[in-house]
């Protein structure tokens, strides 16, 4: 054996191969000693192609923006498909926009169980909200919101031409016209002309 490596390496050469091997070695022990999983480098390898290594990094889902999405990106949620996806998108256009994540359930066919399958998937922009005036929105405006029904758009109606201009939505329920259950849902899209100009106003003076 001794004689075939000298037709590799000289006497010198061979005892430094020695000396380099076992350094090598004896780092290897000594970082185990210290820290087994450092001398473990099966867990540090990169992820596989087929996503079986434990130590792959998970990308975390972007969030859906529910009051923008198309048909194409609500599909992309958990039980949600294109009839759902289209279901979600009519009725955000009935109310004006959707003012928080639980309004879905309100969407037909839609139960807590699938609701909660995706809901951590998606976030509610409010900006664009389409708010009804309720100094200028029609009978017919106004009954075509989902949240409101015959007699109670008869009452808002009777109790503005009554009053004149509204100063704020909170009038409604303070004066009896709309039942407490409404407010949180309906308050979210109704708006008073009059009040907002007040408000532009002292913002102006200041």
């Amino acid at each position: 054996m001794t004689k075939f490596y000298r037709y590799l390496f000289t006497r010198s050469e061979l005892r430094g191969v020695i000396i380099l091997s076992f350094g090598v070695i004896l780092i290897r022990v000594v970082a185990y000693a210290i820290d087994p999983a450092e001398g473990d480098y099966s867990n540090n390898q990169p992820a596989l192609a087929g996503g079986d290594s434990i130590a792959q990094v998970r990308k975390k889902p972007k969030l859906i923006e529910i009051n923008s999405a198309d048909s194409i990106a609500l599909d992309e949620l958990p039980g949600i498909g294109l009839v759902f996806a289209r279901r979600i998108i009519k009725y955000r256009e009935m109310l004006g926009g959707y003012a928080y994540p639980g309004q879905l359930k309100e969407v037909y066919g839609m139960d807590s169980a699938r609701l909660t399958g995706f809901i951590k998937l998606i976030r509610v922009d409010t900006s664009s909200l389409r708010k009804l005036d309720l100094n200028k929105a029609t009978f017919k405006e106004l009954l075509a919101h989902p949240y409101l029904e015959y007699d109670q758009v008869k009452a808002i109606v009777k109790f503005r031409d009554k009053k004149g201009l509204i100063g704020s939505p909170g009038e409604l329920w303070a004066a009896g016209v709309l039942a407490d259950s409404l407010w949180k849902g309906l308050s979210h899209y109704l708006i008073a002309v009059a009040d907002s100009s007040v408000k532009e106003v002292k913002v102006l003076v200041k």
